[in-house]
C-alpha cells in the first residue's frame, strides 16, 4: 500500500495533525530541556565549587602516607601475637604490624627485622 492510500480519506486530517502536535511537544520539550540545563549548570557551578577539593598535599608541606619504619630495620623483636604469617610485635616498647616470610612464628618468640618496604615490615624468626 502507498502512504497516499493509508491518508486518504476523513481520518487524513487527523493523522496530519497529531504528527505535527507530536513534532512541536518534542520541539517545545527541546527548548526547555536546554533551558533548564543551562540554567541549572550555571546555577549549581557555584554549589560544586565547595564539593571538589582543589588543593594538593605535597610531601614538602609535611603530608606523608606513611610513616618511615626504616629505624626499625636490624631490630630485635618479641612476639605480641602469633604471626601466622602476619601478627604484632613489640620493639623497643612500641608495637608494630610484620609480616613473617612465610613462616608461623609462636607469642614469645624472638624475631629480626629483615626488610622495611613502605609500611610492610618483614621478620625472620631468631
Amino acid at each position: 500500500m502507498s502512504s497516499i492510500q493509508i491518508f486518504a480519506g476523513a481520518n487524513a486530517a487527523l493523522v496530519s495533525f497529531a504528527c505535527y502536535a507530536m513534532a512541536g511537544i518534542a520541539v517545545i520539550g527541546l527548548v526547555i530541556v536546554a533551558y533548564i540545563g543551562n540554567r541549572s549548570s550555571v546555577k549549581n557551578s557555584n554549589m560544586l565549587d565547595d564539593l571538589i577539593l582543589d588543593e594538593r598535599q605535597n610531601n614538602r608541606d609535611g603530608y606523608t602516607s606513611n610513616i618511615d619504619k626504616s629505624k626499625y630495620l636490624g631490630a630485635f623483636g618479641v612476639c605480641t601475637t602469633d604471626l601466622r604469617p602476619a601478627g604484632t610485635i613489640t620493639v623497643e616498647g612500641e608495637p608494630l604490624d610484620v609480616v613473617t616470610e612465610g613462616n608461623f612464628v609462636k607469642q614469645g618468640d624472638i624475631v629480626k627485622v629483615i626488610n622495611v618496604d613502605g609500611s610492610r615490615i618483614l621478620v625472620r624468626q631468631i
